[in-house]
C-alpha cells in the first residue's frame, strides 16, 4: 500500500473531522441556550427544596415547580431534537459527498495516476443516501432521537427525586440535576459523530462498488495510538466490498482501497501489538485482561466482538474478559 494512500486517508479524515466538530459546536451553543432557559427554573426548585426541612420524594412530585421543570424540558428538548434532525441530516449528506469523491481519489493514488479519479464512475449522492437505511426518516436514527426528551426528563427527575430520598444537600441535588441534563448532549454529540462517520464511509464503499473494475477489496485502517483494542486487531484486515466497516459509535476507522493486482503491505494491528512496550499493552488492555493475554489464556486477534445495534446492525466492540476466557457472565447486582 503506497505511503501516498495512506496520506491521502489521514487528511480526507481530518477534514471530515472539522465538519463533525463544526457541526457539534452548533449542536453544543443550541443545548447551552435550552439549558440557560431551563436553568432558572431548576434553581427555583432546588431553592424550594432547600427551604424545607423535611421533603419526601412524593411531595417534590406534587410541588408546582417540580410540573413546570418537567413540562419546559419536554418541550425544550423537543425543539432540540428536531433542530438536530435536520444537522445530521445535512451532516450526513454532506459526509456522502465527501466520502464518494474521496474513495475515487484514494482509487487513483492507488493505481499511481491522481488524474484518473474524474475518469471512474460517479454516483448519485441522493442515490447512495437513499440506500442507507439507518438515514431513513422513519428508521431507529430518528426514532432514537426522537426519545431523547423524554429519556433525557427521566434521568433529571431520577436526580432530584433520589437526591431527596436519600437527603442529599440542594447543592449535590443542583449539580446532579445538571450532570442528568447534560446527558443529552452527550447522547446527540454521539449520534451526530456517528451517523457522518458511517455515511462517510459507505459512500467510500459504494464508490469502490461501482469501480469494482479495478477495486477488488477494502483494508481496514485504525488510528492505531488512539484506537480500542478491537480496531487495532482489526487494523490490516481485507474485506470484500460487500462487507461494510462496522466499528462502533464515534468510531473513526477508515477504508483503504485495494486494487486490482496490488499487495496489501500494511502491518497487522495484531502483529504492531505485540510489539509495543508492555507498560502500553497494559495501559490499552487493562491490568487483569493484560494479565491473562500474557499468560497464554487468549490471543489478542480474539479480543473483538461484535453486538447489535438498533441502528447500525451489527458493531465491533472489545470483548470482555469473562468472554475471552469462555466464562459466563457475571451477575448483575443492584
Amino acid at each position: 500500500m503506497p505511503d501516498t494512500v495512506i496520506e491521502l486517508a489521514e487528511q480526507f479524515k481530518r477534514a471530515l473531522i472539522a465538519k463533525d466538530l463544526q457541526a457539534e459546536r452548533r449542536l453544543i451553543t443550541a443545548y447551552q441556550g435550552l439549558f440557560a432557559r431551563v436553568r432558572d427554573l431548576a434553581d427555583a426548585l432546588v431553592l424550594e427544596i432547600a427551604a424545607s426541612e423535611e421533603m419526601t420524594p412524593a411531595q417534590v412530585q406534587r410541588m408546582r415547580r417540580y410540573g413546570e421543570l418537567m413540562k419546559r424540558i419536554d418541550g425544550e428538548l423537543s425543539d432540540y431534537s428536531a433542530y438536530s434532525k435536520v444537522e445530521m441530516s445535512t451532516a450526513a449528506r454532506e459526509a456522502i459527498r465527501m466520502g464518494e469523491a474521496n474513495a475515487r481519489a484514494l482509487v487513483a493514488i492507488a493505481l499511481g495516476d491522481s488524474q484518473l479519479a474524474a475518469r471512474f464512475n460517479v454516483l448519485n449522492t441522493g442515490a447512495i443516501e437513499q440506500l442507507l437505511g439507518f438515514l431513513s426518516p422513519d428508521g431507529e436514527l430518528y426514532k432514537r432521537l426522537g426519545g431523547l426528551p423524554g429519556y433525557t426528563a427521566d434521568q433529571v427527575a431520577q436526580a432530584i427525586i433520589e437526591g431527596v430520598g436519600l437527603g442529599k444537600n440542594p447543592k449535590v441535588i443542583g449539580r446532579a440535576l445538571t450532570d442528568a441534563f447534560g446527558m443529552g448532549l452527550t447522547d446527540s454529540l454521539r449520534m451526530m459523530r456517528t451517523v457522518q462517520i458511517y455515511a462517510y464511509r459507505e459512500a467510500n464503499r459504494a464508490s469502490y462498488i461501482a469501480n469494482d473494475d479495478v477495486v477488488e477489496s477494502w483494508i481496514w485502517y485504525a488510528d492505531l495510538r488512539q484506537a480500542c483494542p478491537a480496531c487495532v486487531a482489526m487494523h490490516g484486515t481485507v474485506h470484500p466490498l460487500s462487507e461494510k466497516l462496522n466499528d462502533h459509535h464515534c468510531g473513526h476507522c477508515a477504508m483503504l482501497p485495494l486494487v486490482i493486482g496490488a499487495k496489501n503491505d500494511i502491518e497487522s494491528g495484531v502483529l504492531w501489538f505485540e510489539k509495543q512496550p508492555e507498560a502500553y499493552q497494559q495501559q490499552a488492555l487493562g491490568k487483569t485482561k493484560f494479565e491473562a493475554w500474557k499468560g497464554g489464556e487468549f490471543q489478542f486477534g480474539e479480543i473483538v466482538t461484535e453486538h447489535n445495534d438498533a441502528v447500525y446492525g451489527n458493531m465491533k466492540a472489545t470483548a470482555p474478559l469473562w468472554q475471552l476466557l469462555g466464562a459466563e457472565p457475571p451477575v448483575r447486582t443492584k
